[in-house]
């Protein structure tokens, strides 16, 4: 499976008026070829929050987050096979941003095109 690069910069300038909302500025990478395993990537930044997502073509993806106030960082890996997948992404870094928490149980009831699987890390 290759997942669709270009949709990483498409999503996210779908929701330019809830990163606005945020005071969130961001901006892009361009696709890099890295080493024959393509990656894109874009960077979040606020007052309260740096975040960056980075996918593979493979469909891996990572998000990482800091908030700035405490440095709390949560890192998630996804494994990505749809558009839908990428929103789930996309609306789990907006609701950190607004400083609320995801809710665990509410993704495993949306069904998802593809297969979606998460890891945690956290840093102290």
């Amino acid at each position: 499976m290759s997942f669709p690069l270009e949709l990483l910069s498409a999503a996210v300038n779908a929701r330019a008026e809830a990163w606005e909302r945020l005071e969130m500025h961001w901006h892009f990478q361009p696709i890099q070829p890295n080493h024959g395993k393509p990656v894109v990537s874009a960077q979040f930044e606020s007052s309260k929050w740096l975040a960056e997502i980075m996918i593979w073509s493979s469909g891996e993806a990572e998000l990482a987050t800091l908030r700035l106030a405490d440095d709390r960082c949560v890192n998630k890996h996804y494994e990505l096979g749809s558009r839908d997948d990428l929103g789930v992404l996309l609306d789990e870094l907006l609701i950190r941003a607004a400083g609320q928490r995801p809710d665990p149980s509410r993704s495993g009831r949306r069904p998802l095109a593809g297969k979606l699987r998460r890891r945690r890390t956290r840093v102290p």
